[in-house]
């Protein structure tokens, strides 16, 4: 499944390329469209990272054949990284 559900939120597996180094993880992501600057935001968490990935960097998102640009937010205490990006995300928003 590559469609977010019903609420608007995607989970499900997901590839994440930072700095040419990809790995396939499972994330839980949602966004709204901002009526400030009129453009979509999404974040969410990415759990089976890395441990050596660090917060600030940009990357890459994958999910089946669809791919947006982010950033790694933050490593949460429990382990998982926050990840957001604005624009288009990398599941379909069809089904929200």
């Amino acid at each position: 499944m590559s469609a977010a559900d019903e609420d608007g939120v995607f989970d499900g597996a997901a590839e994440l390329d930072v700095a040419g180094q990809r790995c396939g993880v499972r994330v839980r992501l949602a966004g709204h469209l901002s009526p400030i600057d009129g453009r979509y935001h999404w974040q969410g968490l990415v759990y089976g990272a890395p441990e050596d990935l660090a917060a600030g960097k940009a990357a890459q998102l994958w999910i089946g054949d669809r791919s947006a640009e982010a950033r790694l937010v933050e490593r949460i205490p429990s382990g998982q990284l926050m990840i957001s990006g604005t624009g288009s995300p990398p599941y379909d928003l069809a089904a929200s």
